[in-house]
């Protein structure tokens, strides 16, 4: 098993607004929102495993290997696999022939046989049964950089993404495409350089892109898709992250868990779909978001179940100042209208039949009389 192709962790198909990434097609952007919600004490966790991996990098340079580094960095990369898959968009890692792939991979024999696997690939020799010979020795040479990086991708995403994301989701600002390419213009002007030393995380170098002929997922049309695989999660999450703005998709913070998820048009929705974690009961953030939307509703005073409340209210002081009805009639009547107006709102087919009619000053004062004999 190819641990590096048959997780195709760094390659990403773009068609349309849909990215690929393995077996999921979403909205272009949604790989690198995910990435975006990955808290920050997993992120810390994941450091020293990552500095661990990063030796590998060390031996790949100097050429030697030291057996005592190769096998700390093979139990990091365990940890490490199985810390990404507890997030999205890297729960695949929690797959156990991946994990049981890594004893051969992070090894002094795969290590050693670096110089004729780069000469079989040189002479184009690589057929099938040298891929089973060297597959380890390919994907140490592709998952030591990869998995060394992630702490550094992630961090570099949140951190310099996660505030133009913040300008994006600004206050009345139009979820539009040309609200976010107006955005990035003003953020990331014409003179703007890749490689002056301060834009590093703007990079996506070593990128290999490949056009293939496909079916779009939608409409089972014929169309062209863009195939890139990165050498590096950064390179992949940013390349996400811009392909979305380039087609109208920006990540919004949800205004109840405060995680970003992705927005796909011009609607300002406030809440995630996800469950609140937070939450007791387990529920939905838009279910949370929609019931104090809707308590916030009733509660204001021009609300259609609060009109006839206010009226009727009016109606018993103005009698009861006037002396056409006691106090004790009153006060029942007042209860009355309470209970009837609390059951409204909790009761939509009773707030949309009788509510109206049990209101009225006659029905009303007829009840509590009957409650009052």
């Amino acid at each position: 098993m190819d641990l590096e192709k048959e997780s195709a962790m760094l390659t990403l198909t773009f068609a349309d607004d849909t990215v690929q990434y393995r077996d999921q097609i979403l909205p272009t952007g949604s790989i690198a929102c995910m990435a975006m919600n990955i808290p920050r004490d997993s992120l810390e966790k994941s450091l020293p495993l990552c500095q661990r991996i990063a030796a590998v990098n060390t031996m790949l340079h100097t050429g030697t290997a030291d057996k005592t580094a190769m096998k700390s960095a093979c139990l990091a990369a365990h940890d490490l696999l199985k810390l990404m898959a507890l997030h999205e968009p890297f729960t695949f890692f929690s797959n156990p022939l991946l994990d049981q792939r890594l004893d051969q991979v992070f090894s002094v024999e795969a290590f050693k046989k670096i110089p004729a696997y780069n000469k079989a690939m040189l002479n184009g020799q690589m057929d099938e049964e040298a891929g089973k010979r060297y597959g380890p020795t390919k994907d140490l040479l592709g998952l030591a950089p990869a998995l060394s990086n992630y702490y550094d991708a992630i961090t570099l995403l949140q951190e310099h993404i996660g505030p133009f994301a913040d300008m994006l989701d600004g206050k009345n600002q139009p979820r539009t495409k040309e609200a976010y390419l107006s955005q990035f213009s003003q953020s990331f002007p014409e003179n703007f350089r890749i490689g002056d030393g301060t834009d590093s995380w703007m990079s996506m170098a070593n990128v290999s892109l490949q056009y293939t002929a496909g079916v779009n997922e939608k409409n089972g049309q014929k169309q062209m898709k863009k195939q890139m695989h990165f050498l590096t999660f950064g390179g992949m999450l940013r390349a996400d992250f811009f392909e979305g703005i380039s087609v109208g998709h920006a990540p919004k913070r949800c205004a109840i868990c405060g995680r970003w998820f992705l927005t796909t048009d011009a609607r300002h929705t406030k809440y995630c779909s996800d469950l609140c974690p937070s939450d007791p009961l387990g529920r939905k953030c838009r279910v949370i978001g929609n019931m104090q939307g809707r308590a916030a509703r009733e509660l204001a005073a021009d609300h259609p179940l609060n009109a006839p409340y206010t009226r009727r209210m009016n109606t018993i002081n103005q009698c009861l100042g006037r002396g056409t009805i006691s106090r004790e009639l009153a006060d029942a009547m007042k209860k009355l209208a309470k209970d009837k107006k609390q059951r409204a709102k909790a009761d939509l087919a009773y707030s949309q039949g009788t509510y109206q009619q049990e209101m009225e000053q006659d029905a009303l004062k007829a009840e509590a009389q009957k409650l009052l004999e």
